[in-house]
């Protein structure tokens, strides 16, 4: 299952985003089944939130931002594991990530080894195969 990453979702609600249309049409297909098996690590959600607080936004805006990802259909949440900490932290190690993207990419290993994103710190992590979105649409 290929993972989004927060660049989609800050994406996906910023229209201002140069990527806001790439990730409208993912979030699209995968309500529409053309995209399957597409999950959202719980530890992307946290980032979101945490970004989102340090720029002032109040914790009701925040939470339809969340509840209204959780409704998109067909998209999973990826749980936050004890698997996945100790794996996020394998890869700080060896690769000398920043802690959300070491959850994130964590996340996509113990799935299937895929993520979608734009950025270039998984393109080091020579076991993940890292998905441009602008790729997808």
């Amino acid at each position: 299952m290929p993972i989004i990453e927060l660049d989609m979702l800050i994406a996906y609600v910023n229209r201002a985003d140069e990527l806001h249309s790439v990730a409208v049409k993912i979030f699209n297909a995968v309500v529409n089944h053309k995209l399957k098996n597409i999950g959202v690590p719980a530890s992307a959600y946290l980032e979101y939130e945490l970004i989102l607080k340090s720029k002032g936004y109040d914790d009701e805006s925040i939470s339809k931002d969340i509840q209204a990802f959780q409704n998109i259909k067909n998209l999973e949440e990826i749980p936050l594991s004890s698997n996945v900490i100790i794996e996020a932290s394998r890869l700080r190690q060896k690769y000398k990530l920043t802690y959300f993207d070491s959850l994130h990419a964590a996340s996509a290993l113990l799935f299937d080894g895929k993520i979608i994103s734009t950025d270039n710190a998984y393109k080091r992590i020579l076991e993940l195969e890292v998905i441009d979105p602008r790729d997808i649409t």
